[in-house]
């Protein structure tokens, strides 16, 4: 205790230094609560959202190859997939079945690929509510021939009027300015002019798509697929409803139309995905799914998803020479791909980066510490001549640097979790294509305890190692010669 409140005392009596040094740790922890956190906000926003537009966190996928080697993507049953789950007690909130594929979707001679996604609107009865719905109505979509579409798609197909400028379109507007600007004869900010005339316009046709939008419902839509066995069909489709999309992941219809336009098997599915309690370990629980289901399915190798989108899976299954059934068990990172990957990486090497700073400031605290212990020798040689041991000389010094490192931790912290509520404050509408990083038009912010316990044992260890040796120094110190020491 009185080791303590001497190295506290010492810390104080050079304050300039002090501020110096734990300015120096505070910023590097800034940095680290910064990134780490504005990560980790951007990959739950990414998890969050586009779990909502695949409706689910773990994913269940059955396909099936005969004797004429054709791969037929269709799930019949999963009531075995959820007594593993029971099993593994894994707490999830809902399970959704749907059928899945990809077309081309056709309106007056303009068409757009998309995903066509089968949905059991009886079963999936909120789903409709978490859409962004700017005309018509989802309600009624169990049972007809509606589809749901995204008013990116709208635009494709011009359905609607497009909203954002073209490149094309752009380059026009930036052309006319120029050449007014000139025949004029006036100056002013051709940058700012552009982005006027530019609010304007998209002003302008945002007004226009709404009224297209609502002018557009009941318009006959034609969609181009394929059925599970391999043969090409259209199929005619009213447009019930368009949203404002995050991503433009999606157009949704009713499952046991699009089965029946598919040729699926009456009851059958592409797709069962399980909505976890949480995102927290999502690869653990994935795996322990997996693990849970080894003994009753034959699942294609977890070396083998882990990372990879079902669309490859599914095209290497292709080539593989099997009879039978082989199922997939995989989750949304896997789905998001790399996406994940990068915020992940980007999110630890925050920490490397952050060790990189403290080996800088390491060799600041080392020099400061023998000067600490050369300023201090004829003290030094007091204390021991008065009978201080030498474990309590060494103590002293380390004792000095674990509070100079918790006075660097806890004002880094502090700073970089202001810094991060500020910048949730602040709107980021006006770019649509960072929406689905996106928190309800804000930027989030998720800071992992682990990594800033390790980040804070870090900083102590840091700071101990380098008063160890200038401590150990001061403790072999005799006390006469520490005493004869002239300064």
């Amino acid at each position: 205790m009185i080791v303590g409140k001497i190295a506290f005392r010492n810390l104080t009596r050079q304050k300039r230094r002090s501020v110096l040094l734990g300015g120096a740790l505070s910023f590097g922890m800034c940095i680290l609560v910064i990134i780490n956190g504005v990560t980790g906000g951007l990959i739950a926003s990414l998890q969050k959202n586009f779990s909502g537009l695949a409706a689910g966190d773990v994913f269940f996928m059955q396909a099936e190859k005969g004797e004429d080697g054709m791969l037929v993507s269709v799930s019949r049953d999963d009531t075995e997939l959820l007594e593993a789950i029971k099993a593994s007690k894994i707490k999830y909130t809902a399970v959704t079945r749907r059928t899945v594929t990809s077309g081309s979707v056709i309106y007056s001679g303009d068409y757009a690929n998309r995903q066509i996604a089968g949905v059991r609107w009886e079963d999936e009865s909120a789903f409709g509510g978490t859409l962004d719905v700017i005309a018509g109505d989802t309600r009624f979509m169990a049972g007809s021939d509606g589809i749901v579409i995204s008013d990116a798609l709208a635009e494709s197909v011009a359905l609607i009027q497009r909203k954002n400028l073209t490149y094309a379109e752009g380059a026009a507007l930036r052309r006319e300015i120029k050449i007014r600007w000139k025949e004029g004869g006036k100056r002013f900010d051709l940058e700012r002019e552009i982005s006027r005339e530019t609010a304007a316009l998209v002003k302008t046709r945002a007004e226009k798509q709404a009224l297209d939008a609502q002018k557009a419902i009941g318009e006959t839509v034609l969609v181009k697929l394929k059925t599970i066995n391999g043969q090409d069909n259209v199929a005619e489709f009213r447009v019930a409803a368009i949203f404002r999309a995050q991503m433009d992941y999606s157009a949704y219809v009713d499952r046991g139309l699009l089965d029946s336009v598919l040729a699926m098997p009456e009851g059958s599915f592409t797709i069962c995905a399980i909505t976890l309690e949480n995102f927290s370990n999502l690869e653990g629980k994935t795996r322990k799914i997996y693990s849970a289901l080894k003994k009753r399915f034959d699942l294609v190798p977890y070396a083998k998803i882990s990372g990879r989108r079902t669309g490859e899976l599914l095209l290497e299954l292709e080539d593989e020479q099997f009879t039978g059934q082989k199922t997939i068990v995989t989750n949304l990172n896997n789905e998001l791909g790399p996406i994940v990957g990068i915020l992940t990486a980007v999110q630890q090497g925050s920490f490397f980066l952050f060790l990189a700073i403290l080996a800088v400031i390491m060799v600041g605290l080392v020099n400061t510490f023998r000067i600490v212990v050369y300023e201090r020798m004829r003290e030094i040689g007091t204390m021991r001549a008065l009978g201080a041991q030498r474990n309590e000389i060494r103590n002293l010094f380390l004792c000095e640097a674990m509070f100079l490192g918790i006075a660097g931790i806890v004002p880094g912290f502090c700073v970089g979790m202001a810094a991060l509520f500020t910048i949730r404050l602040f709107r980021f509408e006006a770019f649509p294509e960072l929406a689905l990083f996106l928190d309800g038009g804000h930027l989030a912010f998720a800071v992992s305890p682990l990594l800033l316990a390790l980040s804070a044992l870090t900083v102590i260890i840091v700071t101990l190692l380098a008063a160890v040796f200038p401590a150990r120094k001061a403790a072999r110190m005799e006390p006469a010669t520490a005493l004869r020491t002239q300064l």
